[in-house]
């Protein structure tokens, strides 16, 4: 699957983004000094101009969907190697729900931060409906986000 790195990758900053503009808030509320010795991050990572995800598996959690089902022969990526991929990608003891290992479950307040985004995915590819409801989620929340679905 093409994307998951960059779209984690994303989602990292984006947590960061909230992150320093919670910090911000609690200090500006609490009346602390912004100009103390503490600071957020010397060089906080910039999120990048666009991102464009082919065929990413943007939900490790292995839900049932539609696309999915139709999948499981497909001969590139059937169900029992998505299994397999998606036990053999995370660390043990990080959930499948984790947003840095399936961005589909990252908070809105984190999507919010997202730059525009296009996604490519094969009608029949059996991670159709992962972009399908990542799309929806981007665009919920402000994102200039796109889905392209090759015929196949």
């Amino acid at each position: 699957a093409g994307g998951n790195l960059a779209a984690a990758l994303c989602v990292r900053i984006g947590m960061q983004e909230v992150e320093n503009r919670d910090y911000l808030d609690e200090s500006v509320d609490s009346g602390d000094d912004l100009l103390s010795t503490e600071t957020i991050d010397d060089e906080p990572a910039r999120m990048p101009d666009g991102l464009m995800l082919s065929c990413a598996a943007l939900n490790l959690t292995l839900e049932t969907s539609h696309s999915r089902i139709l999948g499981t022969e497909d001969p590139v990526l059937p169900g029992g190697l998505i299994s397999a991929i998606s036990d053999a990608y995370l660390p043990p003891g990080l959930s499948k729900k984790d947003p840095l290992a399936s961005p589909y479950f990252a908070s809105d307040a984190v999507l919010k931060h997202f730059p525009p985004t296009l996604l490519f995915a094969g009608s029949k590819d059996p991670l159709l409906d992962d972009s399908v409801a990542f799309n929806q989620r981007l665009r919920s929340c402000g994102v200039t986000s796109e889905l392209r679905a090759a015929q196949n």
